[in-house]
């Protein structure tokens, strides 16, 4: 009897033994499983990074595309001078030609609703760009852009400049590369274009602007108004734009004359504000006499650097029989 437990405890405490290692078997196996994928999710991870987030000739991206872009480095402010960007020299059997480009085409529209919810920004695009020989494929295309006031350099620098991309395409003789640019609405923009390789350079200007507040305003230089009563003349004279708001009026004993240009979707002054004031407060001589008060202003840097300026005139007058008018003339007009 005491020999049958005997053999009867010692095949239970077989049985636990057995169960503890296939626990311990399977542990380990799902423990090697976790970190052999962990291992592969990570090694994947790491490849994808080391591939370059370029735009390949189908839009797609292509290891052997290099791009370059400011963007996210500049919140809309002017970047420090971009000196040249230059490739590497040509592969064997490629062709040993200066890059010289032929015109680009572009295309200037609003900028896509998502990224622009609240309308203050257009949109162009650059393609169609090619070259009167064929090129390496290790040369650059920079596009940058800017106000009107950005310049290329003779050493190869651009100032001024808001933001650039370079990419040094595959195929560059194929022509299917591009550039896309968002840029403020009612702002006159500049583009450069310039490829570069060991052989040389060449450079393509671009003056471009997208009109959002103005569409249907007349264009300068232009008379608005009655000059025999009130009226705005804008003229060009040797390139720089003078605003002239003329009244014509009788005898008058006051006059408060104010003239502004605000910008029609910020507020912001265009024009150098002015006015003319007058009070007769001397008996020993007469009121101002019948005819025509101008007030004379011109843009300032904003202004210059705007497509469109809203015009106002403010007057408060009185005449030499005492009775008080209150004009207020306005007008929106396009500068490009």
């Amino acid at each position: 009897m005491f020999r049958a437990n005997d053999s009867l405890n010692r095949s239970i405490f077989s049985e636990k033994i057995n169960l503890m290692k296939a626990i311990f078997n399977i542990s380990v196996f799902y423990l090697c499983l976790i970190i052999s994928i962990t291992f592969v999710s990570c090694a994947k991870e790491e490849n994808k990074s080391d591939k370059p987030d370029t735009i390949g000739l189908l839009g797609l991206p292509d290891e052997k595309e290099t791009s370059i872009s400011s963007e996210g480095n500049n919140p809309g402010g002017v970047l420090p001078p971009i000196p040249p960007v230059v490739g590497q020299s040509a592969p064997p059997g490629q062709p040993l030609n200066a890059p010289i480009l032929n015109q680009p085409q572009s295309k200037v529209e609003n900028a896509p609703v998502s990224e622009d919810p609240s309308g203050f920004h257009g949109n162009i695009l650059i393609d169609h760009i090619s070259f009167q020989l064929p090129v390496h494929n290790q040369t650059t295309i920079t596009a940058y852009i800017g106000k009107r006031n950005m310049k290329l350099e003779q050493d190869g620098t651009v100032v001024n400049a808001t933001n650039f991309k370079t990419l040094t395409p595959l195929n560059p003789n194929g022509g299917a590369f591009w550039f896309n640019f968002k840029f403020p609405s009612d702002q006159k923009q500049k583009l450069i274009l310039v490829a570069r390789n060991e052989f040389g350079a060449s450079s393509k200007e671009i003056d471009f602007s997208h009109n959002r507040n103005c569409i249907g305003a007349p264009l300068v230089p232009i008379t608005i108004g009655d000059c025999d009563q009130h009226c705005f003349e804008i003229t060009n004279i040797a390139g720089n734009l003078e605003f002239r708001s003329k009244l014509k009026h009788g005898e008058i004993t006051y006059i408060e004359f104010d003239f502004t240009g605000p910008s029609p979707k910020t507020g912001g002054h265009l024009l150098v504000p002015n006015f003319f004031s007058y009070l007769w407060d001397d008996p020993a001589f007469p009121p101002l006499q019948p005819g025509i008060t101008s007030v004379v202003t011109g843009l300032n840097q904003e202004g210059k650097d705007s497509v469109c300026v809203l015009l106002q005139s403010n007057i408060n007058m009185e005449d030499g029989n005492g009775n008080f008018n209150t004009e207020f003339f306005h007008s929106l007009i396009r500068l490009e």
